[in-house]
């Protein structure tokens, strides 16, 4: 049993676009020789790829924060 994926299997969702966003998008797709869908899966992808590394960022500050506060409380200790 093989897999296919296709547009008619590909879950959809409809997007409402602000004015004259359509266009801006139909000519970035054609700039970038690809279709609006394709441009706008991209962009998605990128968008959550940098939310990750985001949160990941925003974590390991914290917890870096956090080592000078322990220092900080053990060096207070007697």
């Amino acid at each position: 049993m093989s897999f296919e994926y296709g547009s008619r299997t590909a879950d959809k969702f409809v997007v409402r676009l602000p004015d004259g966003m359509r266009d801006q998008v139909a000519k970035a797709a054609d700039a970038d020789d690809r279709s609006m869908n394709s441009l706008i899966v991209k962009a998605i992808r990128e968008y959550l790829c940098l939310q990750q590394r985001q949160q990941a960022l925003l974590g390991a500050l914290v917890l870096a924060n956090q080592v000078p506060e322990q220092q900080e409380q053990q060096e207070q200790q007697p």
